[in-house]
């Protein structure tokens, strides 16, 4: 069965976050400073600081360990996602880091359109990985 694009961008991400399972906060905070730093130049800083609090908001609703804060600089969250991973298990903390970034990146689709996200992704995290979005981690 055909993966549907939603679901291979999951598991672009999960590939990302696994491929060293004892650093899924530092992997999940590099993806993080990568992508922001490709979007700097299209939605500014504020635009990605409000995404990414729209994005923690709304994968509260399934991981409540997430520490819930008002939009605030990316370094400042970062650190407090940083922290709020390390305290969890690599597995729930793989699920919330995919969760809130397939959020962004499903918002950032709505706002800019599919055809950009992608390039922007490629930009931001290189064509190995998003070209290895079909396939199973390592983990």
């Amino acid at each position: 069965m055909m993966a549907t694009v939603h679901e291979r961008r999951r598991r672009m991400i999960e590939h990302a976050l696994l491929r060293d399972p004892g650093a899924v906060a530092e992997v999940s905070i590099g993806l993080w400073q990568q992508l922001a730093t490709a979007l700097n130049q299209i939605i500014g800083e504020r635009g990605v600081e409000s995404m990414y609090a729209r994005s923690l908001l709304q994968s509260q609703k399934h991981f409540s360990w997430l520490t819930r804060h008002a939009p605030q600089t990316l370094e400042a969250a970062m650190t407090m996602l940083r922290s709020d991973l390390l305290g969890q298990p690599a597995p729930q903390a793989c699920a919330a880091s995919t969760a809130m970034l397939t959020h962004f990146i499903t918002t950032l689709i709505l706002l800019i359109g599919e055809l950009l996200t992608n390039s922007i992704l490629r930009q931001a995290w290189g064509d190995e990985l998003v070209n290895q979005a079909g396939t199973e981690p390592n983990a």
